[in-house]
């Protein structure tokens, strides 16, 4: 039997979601067969593209491949970044093997060095007739910014985090990490909620949803006292103990007043029209949620409504953007959160 005193001994490993822990690889098989395949027939000068959404274990599949001598490249390399490439195009000469592998191409790097990045590394296999695997976010649909290589595979399969690979990924994590103590007939059932597991995994959600996002949160209730006491009680997450959490929660990163104005008008808005989550089939495009702000009187003009409401939220992960991150030329900025947006788990937990 697995108590609250062993889940809180144990969650950093069983919810981890950084490479400070080395939590054994799940699933994905077409994803493996597909890059296998792929990089084996990689040619000179060819690059290979993983573009999806932070957090959602890009990098962890190709540390897999490289681990199991699945690709051409050595077990001893450390990926490149965007950014280290942008800066100093030499490292790419000390690389090992004949594939680089480039990650980090993402919202978190600033758009010029993504660009930087990007054309000293075509420049690089122009030169040098080596070839690479690109990792990033959509950014690397950004047309400005992928048009920088001009050979590309893309990597397809990626399996999205639904119902069936979260619980495969959750059950093997604790028959790995908590082998002592559970029984030879364990189930995932009797240590989460079904109902919680629906939550944490929404089949509206699937193609933005992340380990990320997931474990943390899983963290934050077991590690609370509050929620999870350090006793030799059986432990039971509940979906009430997450609501509870989330409701309590006022340690939102937000600066403005008119910020949790809206991010209430939000709240209720979902609450009355999609309770748990039902009904949402697609992302709120940003008319759609100015037209809620004016609905519900936050005195706002619309071209500041992304910059000063919708990306704030965005950033404090409170909405999700799935779509593409661009350069806006009008506007001489990256546009690191575009609309459409959907609800996060931390917003729809508290709401629900």
């Amino acid at each position: 039997m697995i108590t609250n005193k062993n889940l809180k001994r144990c969650s950093q490993q069983v919810f981890t979601y950084s490479a400070q822990y080395q939590a054994p690889f799940y699933g994905r098989e077409k994803s493996i067969i597909e890059m296998q395949n792929k990089t084996a027939e990689l040619k000179s000068g060819e690059v290979l593209i993983i573009s999806q959404p932070l957090g959602t274990g890009k990098t962890f599949l190709v540390n897999h491949m490289i681990a199991e001598e699945r690709i051409g490249v050595p077990r001893s390399s450390s990926f490149l970044t965007a950014k280290a490439v942008a800066e100093n195009s030499e490292l790419m000469k000390q690389y090992p093997g004949d594939i680089l592998i480039v990650d980090e191409v993402d919202i978190k790097t600033k758009y010029e060095n993504l660009i930087g990045g990007m054309n000293h590394l075509q420049e690089y296999l122009d030169n040098s007739g080596k070839k690479a695997i690109v990792i990033g976010d959509f950014s690397l649909k950004d047309p400005k910014l992928s048009s920088c290589l001009r050979n590309q595979q893309t990597l397809f399969e990626f399996e999205q985090i639904d119902r069936d690979f979260l619980c495969g990924v959750l059950n093997q994590r604790f028959q790995y990490f908590m082998k002592e103590y559970i029984d030879a007939d364990f189930c995932l059932e009797t240590v989460i909620d079904p109902e919680l597991i629906n939550y944490l995994s929404p089949a509206w959600m699937k193609m933005v949803n992340s380990f990320r996002g997931v474990f943390s949160l899983l963290q934050s209730v077991v590690n609370s006292d509050k929620y999870i006491r350090h006793n030799n009680d059986k432990a039971y997450l509940e979906l009430s103990m997450f609501k509870e959490y989330l409701a309590d929660d006022d340690a939102l990163d937000l600066d403005e007043e008119i910020q949790y104005e809206f991010l209430n008008v939000l709240r209720e808005y979902l609450k009355s029209e999609f309770p748990k989550g039902a009904g949402i089939t697609r992302g709120f495009t940003t008319d759609e949620l100015y037209q809620l702000a004016q609905m519900g009187e936050i005195d706002i003009e619309y071209d500041n409504f992304a910059d000063d409401i919708l990306y704030p939220l965005a950033v404090s992960d409170l909405l999700i953007s799935t779509g593409i991150p661009t350069y806006d030329d009008n506007n001489d900025q990256f546009v690191r959160r575009p609309a459409p947006f959907v609800p996060s788990l931390k917003l729809l937990l508290s709401v629900s």
